[in-house]
């Protein structure tokens, strides 16, 4: 099966219910047989992105976060929610360790599952992440803006609706992929970006804010938010993987957690960018974590 075959078939369209009555989407591509790893999107993204990273010998679990593809949004919601969420589903699918994947935007989001579930994370895995807010380019180039945003709902409200409208209109896409392939990009993301792994993302955007776009302003305030704990506290084996070419996600976040979170395995490659540096290494980051199930 390839992935535009797994995304859409029934294992991509489940749900879980919450104990609030929330429920949260989810996709499950491997064996109940092996051992679980949650991953966590992008922004925005949604819980196919699971389906692209798939490898023999793991149990790959796609999360959409509340607000995003078949995910009940949560007013108010907070980073440390999200441990909950997760250990809820956990327990829906009656799994008890697991280890976490958090990509880009699902950084902070891998990094609180470590950090507030330390009895059942064995194991978080942080790829090109966004971190705190006081990380040293949170607040610069592309991510100021998102940051900003947290202390303004209604223009980013504004912002993300008009965002939204153009990830849905295959005119306006092609238009912002003309646009998108003048900007400065990593060398490995330029062919990355002209194959089907393009494809395979729109079609993640569109399945994350088809329903609208509360995920995504949720994720905005959080982003811009503190923590109210630090990345030092966790204590459970964490890995980091961070190109010097990424021009989404600057490097420099990648250092801040590998000089903060104790005993952190950190890989820094020259040339990979942001899509690159998860692509390449796949089945390196998940053979890691699935080593300690």
């Amino acid at each position: 099966m390839n992935a535009f075959e797994t995304i859409k078939s029934q294992n991509a369209r489940l749900t879980a219910p919450l104990p609030d009555g929330r429920k949260l989407g989810y996709s499950d591509t491997g064996d109940q047989n092996l051992p679980p790893v949650f991953y966590l999107h992008g922004f925005p993204g949604s819980r196919l992105e699971a389906s692209f990273l798939t490898i023999e010998g793991a149990r790959l679990i796609g999360i959409d976060r509340p607000g995003y593809g078949l995910s009940s949004p949560k007013r108010r919601r907070k980073l440390a929610d999200f441990p909950k969420d997760v250990a809820a589903l956990a327990d829906h699918l009656g799994i008890d360790r697991f280890a976490v994947m958090g990509v880009s935007g699902g950084g902070p989001y891998a990094a609180a599952c470590a950090h507030w579930l330390p009895d059942r994370v064995v194991a978080a895995a942080l790829v090109c992440p966004l971190g705190p807010p006081e990380a040293p380019g949170m607040s610069q180039g592309r991510l100021k803006m998102l940051t900003n945003l947290a202390r303004r709902p209604i223009a980013r409200q504004a912002l993300f609706g008009i965002g939204r409208a153009i990830v849905m209109d295959d005119k306006w896409m092609r238009r912002a992929a003309a646009y998108r392939a003048k900007q400065p990009r990593a060398e490995a993301d330029k062919g990355l970006m002209k194959s089907d792994m393009s494809r395979l993302m729109l079609a993640s955007w569109r399945e994350a804010i088809g329903s609208g776009v509360a995920g995504m302003s949720s994720d905005s305030r959080i982003y811009g938010s503190p923590w109210g704990w630090r990345i030092s506290e966790i204590q459970v084996p964490t890995y980091l993987w961070h190109g010097h070419a990424d021009t989404v996600v600057p490097s420099s976040i990648g250092r801040y957690y590998a000089a903060r979170v104790p005993d952190i395995e950190a890989t820094f490659t020259e040339d990979d960018g942001h899509f690159s540096i998860v692509l390449n290494f796949k089945d390196e980051i998940i053979q890691k974590l699935i080593s300690h199930l």
